[in-house]
C-alpha cells in the first residue's frame, strides 16, 4: 500500500487483488439486530464503515453510543477493522448553510463526532458537503460558505488525528463533479476525497478519479442506471467497472474496496467482489497478451 505521499510521486504501485474487501453498515440496521459480526467474518470482510442517519440513529443519546461503542469492540475481538464512521448529512449537519450561525453549528456538531471517532480509534471519517436542495442562484454562496468550514474542519482533524475524506454527490448537492470536488478539495491540503461511483451523473467515474487522482482516500462501491443513484450490487447497472479498478490502481489507490450497497448481504458481497476482480485480471491478461 502507498502513502500519499508516495502517490503523489508516483511511486505507488498496487493491484486490486490487494485491496482488502470492505461494507458501509449501517448503524440503523445493527440496532435492528440485521448485522451478524460472524457472517461478516467468515465472508472474507475484514474492515467496516460505519453509517448513519441522524434522525434513525442520534449519536448524541449516551444510550446510543453506549450501543456503538458495544458493537466496535464486537467487532474489533472478530478482527474487524472500523476504516470510517459516515458522518450524518441533512440540515442540522449540512456545512454549507448560509443561514446565520448555521455552518459554524454544523461544524461544531461534526467536531463531537470526529472526538467519537479519536475514542474509537477510527481513522477516516467521510463527510457530504452539502444538503440539497441547491438553487443554482444560490451554488456560489453555498460553495464558498462549504469551503469555510472546511479548514477548521481539517485542521480540527490533524488535531485528533484523523482525516476527514470529503464525499462527491449526485443532483443539485455540491460536489457533483470533478470540477467542483477539486474546489473543495482545494480549500485544504489535509482533506481526502471519498469518491463514490453511484453518485456521479454528470461525467464518467474514469474521468472523475483521473482528475482527483491521489486525494482518493475512500471509496463507496455500488451500481446505478446513470440517471440517480442507486446503490445497486456492482455489475447490475452501467458501471465500467474494469475501467473503475484499473484507474484507481493507477493513481495509487490502497484499497479497501468498500461496498455501499443497501442491506448487504456478506456472501454475496464477496461472491461479487471475487467475480469483478476475476474480470478484471482476465481482461488484464488478455490486453498483456501478444497480438
Amino acid at each position: 500500500m502507498g502513502t500519499m505521499e508516495e502517490r503523489r510521486s508516483g511511486a505507488a504501485v498496487v493491484h486490486p487483488a490487494d485491496w482488502l474487501i470492505g461494507a458501509s453498515i449501517s448503524l440503523n440496521d445493527w440496532d435492528m439486530g440485521r448485522v451478524d459480526v460472524a457472517d461478516i467474518v467468515q465472508a472474507g470482510i475484514r474492515c467496516i464503515e460505519l453509517a448513519w442517519r441522524n434522525d434513525t440513529f442520534d449519536m448524541f443519546d449516551p444510550v446510543q453510543e453506549a450501543k456503538c461503542t458495544r458493537w466496535i469492540g464486537e467487532a474489533i475481538e472478530h478482527g474487524i477493522a472500523i476504516r470510517s464512521l459516515h458522518l450524518p448529512y441533512g440540515p442540522l449537519f449540512d456545512v454549507s448553510a448560509t443561514g446565520d450561525g448555521e455552518s459554524e453549528a454544523a461544524v461544531l456538531r461534526h467536531v463531537r463526532l470526529m472526538r467519537l471517532a479519536r475514542q474509537w480509534e477510527i481513522g477516516i471519517v467521510i463527510l457530504h458537503p452539502s444538503y440539497e436542495p441547491i438553487r443554482d442562484e444560490e451554488r456560489a454562496a453555498r460553495m464558498a460558505a462549504c469551503k469555510a468550514a472546511l479548514a477548521p474542519l481539517a485542521a480540527e482533524a490533524e488535531r485528533l488525528g484523523v482525516r476527514i475524506a470529503v464525499e462527491n454527490l449526485p443532483r443539485t448537492c455540491l460536489g457533483r463533479d470533478s470540477s467542483e470536488m477539486s474546489e473543495l478539495a482545494a480549500a485544504d491540503p489535509r482533506l481526502l476525497v471519498c469518491c463514490d461511483v453511484n453518485h456521479m451523473l454528470l461525467e464518467s467515474q474514469e474521468t472523475f478519479i483521473r482528475r482527483l487522482g491521489v486525494r482518493i482516500g475512500a471509496v463507496h462501491m455500488s451500481d446505478y442506471d446513470g440517471v440517480d443513484e442507486r446503490h445497486w450490487m456492482p455489475g447490475r447497472g452501467v458501471i465500467r467497472w474494469n475501467e473503475v479498478l484499473r484507474s484507481l490502481a493507477k493513481h495509487g489507490y490502497p484499497g479497501p474496496f468498500l461496498f455501499e450497497v443497501r442491506q448487504p448481504v456478506p456472501t454475496e458481497l464477496a461472491a461479487c467482489w471475487q467475480e469483478l476482480l476475476a474480470d478484471y485480471q482476465k481482461e488484464s491478461v488478455s490486453e498483456r497478451a501478444p497480438g
